[in-house]
């Protein structure tokens, strides 16, 4: 029993010393740090290599389109947004922000059919902003029509 528990043990430890450092933290440390220091620039890039690092990681795409929107870059944002949709389907506020981006881009029939799906959600500020935003959106379509 003592060696089996033994056998455990090692195992467990050469698991954990086996695991990979996550390799976005370096980049994304630094970029938080640009961010606070207004180096808007800086920060795009850093956050660009944690996305290229980590790619399935929603919030870094978030942060790269915030910082995007910092610095006037709204198409680009708004792409980031919609990775993060994509990873993380459930992020109500990264669909917001695509849909309020599309809009704001040109592309309205998606910016429309994003807000139409999240006015029906169960969250009701979410569906508040979206029926509004919806609305304003849909209410000159059917008036011209």
């Amino acid at each position: 029993m003592v060696i089996r528990h033994g056998i455990l043990l090692a195992a467990a430890c050469l698991a954990l010393s086996g695991q990979v450092a996550d390799p976005a933290w370096d980049p994304l440390e630094k970029a938080y740090e640009a961010l606070q220091a207004r180096e808007y620039d800086a920060a795009i890039g850093l956050f660009q290599t944690a996305a290229n690092a980590a790619p399935g990681r929603a919030s870094i795409h978030k942060d790269l389109a915030y910082a995007y929107l910092k610095t006037g870059q709204t198409e680009a944002a708004r792409d980031q947004f919609a990775q993060a949709m994509q990873l993380a389907p459930g992020d109500s506020h990264a669909a917001l922000e695509y849909a309020f981006l599309c809009h704001e881009t040109g592309k309205t029939a998606e910016a429309r059919r994003i807000f139409d799906r999240l006015r029906k959600q169960d969250d009701p500020a979410t569906r508040a902003t979206a029926e509004e935003a919806f609305q304003n959106i849909d209410r000159p379509l059917a008036e011209g029509i």
